[in-house]
């Protein structure tokens, strides 16, 4: 079946990636802390806001960037599988939306003294499918549109991106707990060709129904920079908020 074949990729390229940096093709290797903060913020069984304030370093620059997004989502389609929270922010119950989709803008720049480093505008597009599978496992595709202004001189450029990921949910009374996988290709319009691959395996685990802490282990292999690999832990902070639907039924009643 497709999602087997999907799986065995997953796993197969997730695997070459690791091993990569040991090859003899490998340059340097370099290892990052990235910390993030995820507030999420649903206005409707089908709309949420979003923002995510990550502080990273890409191979963009040489120094630490701070990153802000902003997203509005869009969910539809029903299947008869729960939600999980890692991926759309509903309550415990509530039915699962098969596709959704996500615009949105950052802002990015390098910080301390070498803040003019790095600087980037970007509008994005996603499209996320999500197909529940044999073993109550969620794989699902993602495709992403970047259009991207970098430098000071706002150089215009664009990416597409397709994210494969496959994940499961474990629950423990009100607790949840999320491994995951995925592998994501970049192409890029300066190069004309697939330029980055990113491999990412973690662990969301959340409490109550406010807060959620994901772990994880990023994997960078990138063709374009002397880091050709790069290796970071992310600790992710989610934050869960919601408007009050019930108090809002009630005045329009």
């Amino acid at each position: 079946m497709f999602w087997r074949h999907s799986l065995r990729i997953i796993w197969f390229v997730f695997f070459i990636n690791l091993i990569a940096p040991y090859s003899c093709f490998s340059q340097n290797t370099s290892t990052e802390f990235w910390p993030e903060t995820d507030i999420w913020y649903r206005l409707s069984p089908a709309w949420r806001l979003s923002s995510f304030v990550p502080i990273t370093k890409y191979n963009e620059s040489e120094t630490r960037d701070l990153n802000i997004y902003l997203h509005v989502d869009y969910a539809w389609g029903h299947t008869q599988h729960l939600i999980y929270r890692r991926l759309v922010d509903q309550e415990k119950g509530q039915i699962m939306k098969v596709w959704m989709a996500r615009g949105g803008f950052m802002k990015g720049w390098s910080l301390g003294e070498n803040k003019g480093n790095y600087i980037e505008d970007m509008l994005f597009a996603e499209l996320h499918r999500r197909i529940p599978i044999q073993g109550d496992v969620l794989l699902s595709h993602r495709l992403r549109v970047d259009t991207r202004w970098l430098g000071q001189d706002n150089d215009f450029s664009y990416r597409f991106r397709y994210r494969l990921m496959v994940e499961k949910e474990y629950k423990s009374g009100k607790y949840s707990i999320v491994p995951y996988l995925n592998i994501e290709p970049y192409w890029d319009s300066r190069y004309l060709k697939i330029t980055k691959t990113r491999a990412i395996g973690g662990v969301t685990t959340s409490w109550g129904s406010k807060y959620a802490l994901e772990g994880n282990v990023t994997y960078q292999h990138d063709k374009t920079y002397d880091t050709e690999n790069l290796y970071a832990l992310n600790i992710i902070l989610h934050i869960f908020l919601e408007k009050n639907l019930n108090k809002v039924k009630t005045t329009e009643e």
